[in-house]
């Protein structure tokens, strides 16, 4: 009779082995809007890759070096081994545990005489623990959800890192044109002050002209060695990116001039729930809190543990015999001061906290792609007007050079346009580079680059 009674129980908290405390993980549901303030221009086929994006090679070899090398990225990469492990782990209490002992003992002589005792015992244990409350198999489903927000993380990286070779790849080459710019301009001021001295012999100029010339060779000579600090610095910072001392590392590539900002497609603002790692791996936080709220909602019911035992005696001397054993433990914490229910609260916070906290993910990328959108549009028309800016400023120059040298114009203006077309150039280059970066950040913000998991 007491047999059947527990064989009863057992069956009943079988069944009662089906539920699950976890509460239903529900998506947060973020306002995004129907469509973009601006839409840059792109065809349907718009790239969705670095490498095919600006189609640079250097670029390219750049972009796979750092992806080999990058010390960053391989923790990222470390962190999701370390979220498999505590998974593997999570896991294996859903499977019965399994120990063996073996043991013998041997009484040769007993009071001078031989003795035909011999013992040899193997012993094995299994134990299981039966998942009443949806407990164990919360905190696997929580695990699982850490190992892919740790993947997403992991491509966070990757974008990033991606973004930051070519915005300090293409700094290096507006840095580099901006040096060439001054260095020629540098030439031309030396060139006006040859004249300029020439006239002062002859009494066709005076010192003040001298003077003021000099004072602008001298201004344009300063920027030269700024220009080129800024070069090694920021060249420095890309051998970092490729984990590379900066010593004797330099850009092959020598101007952004040929580079053609390319076309990139912003589809729709809901779309970036899936394209971008940051979001993706903020839902994956989301879910594992969510997860964590069922395993210490479990904690608070009784828990049920299945053992048994077998021992096999004498099986190396050739006789056997073998004992089993089946027992069933019921556990409850009776009390424990409120520190289960604490741990209910706080998970339970937790997961309100990760809620707020994927909002907030959420209406960043809108408003990184949104600006970066207007950025785009902002950098084209700028260029636009300082193409224009830079061909008046050239002419400005040339005609100012040669009424002064046939004396119908004094030096000053001279000066003027000097400066001005130096200015004018200058910010031609940056704005150029302005362009590019818009590019760089419209398609970090939008997710690009990167295959979902």
């Amino acid at each position: 009779m007491i047999h059947m009674k527990r064989v009863v129980a057992v069956a009943v908290l079988g069944v009662l082995a089906g539920c699950s405390v976890t509460p239903q993980y529900d998506r947060p549901k973020s306002d995004l809007p129907e469509s973009w303030v601006t839409q840059a221009a792109a065809t349907n086929d718009a790239s969705s890759e670095w490498n095919d994006l600006f189609k640079d090679a250097e670029l390219e070899q750049l972009m796979a070096e750092a992806l080999a090398a990058n010390h960053d990225l391989a923790a990222a990469t470390i962190r999701i081994e370390q979220a498999k492990a505590t998974a593997k782990m999570a896991s294996s209490r859903l499977v019965p545990y399994a120990s063996a002992s073996v043991g013998g003992s041997r009484q040769k002589e007993l009071n001078g005489a031989r003795s035909l005792s011999s013992s040899d015992d193997s012993q094995l244990s299994v134990s299981y623990e039966l998942d009443l409350w949806g407990g164990n198999r919360a905190n696997v489903r929580a695990a699982a959800a850490r190992v892919a927000a740790r993947e997403f993380d992991m491509q966070t990286t990757r974008l990033v890192l991606q973004a930051d070779v070519a915005s300090y790849y293409f700094q290096t080459l507006a840095l580099k044109d901006r040096l060439a710019i001054a260095l020629k301009n540098l030439e031309a001021a030396r060139s006006l002050m040859s004249l300029v001295e020439v006239r002062y012999n002859k009494g066709a100029a005076n010192g003040l002209d001298v003077a003021q010339q000099r004072t602008a060779l001298l201004s344009i000579e300063a920027e030269v060695p700024e220009l080129q600090q800024s070069l090694t610095e920021t060249q420095s910072a890309l051998a970092l990116l490729l984990g590379r001392v900066p010593q004797d590392f330099t850009i092959r590539t020598e101007t952004l001039a040929d580079v053609q900002p390319p076309a990139i497609a912003a589809g729709q603002p809901g779309d970036l729930l899936q394209r971008r790692p940051d979001v993706r791996a903020a839902e994956a936080d989301l879910v594992a809190a969510n997860a964590d709220v069922g395993v210490a909602r479990a904690a608070l019911y009784p828990s049920m543990e299945l053992s048994a035992t077998g021992v096999v005696t004498n099986w190396i001397t050739g006789g056997s015999s073998s004992v089993a054993a089946l027992a069933a433990s019921l556990s409850q914490v009776l009390f424990d001061g409120g520190e289960l229910r604490g741990q209910v609260q706080l998970a339970d916070a937790s997961r309100r906290e990760l809620v707020e906290t994927y909002l907030q993910t959420v209406l960043t990328s809108v408003k990184e792609v949104n600006d970066s959108l207007s950025a785009v549009s902002t950098a084209e028309r700028r260029t636009s007007l300082l193409t224009q800016t830079v061909e008046q400023a050239q002419l400005a120059l040339r005609l100012a050079t040669t009424r002064y040298q046939a004396g119908s114009d004094d030096l000053l203006t001279v000066l003027e346009s000097q400066t001005s077309q130096l200015n004018a150039e200058d910010s031609l280059v940056q704005a150029k580079l302005a362009r590019v970066n818009a590019s760089i950040t419209l398609f970090k913000a939008l997710g690009g680059g990167w295959s979902a998991i």
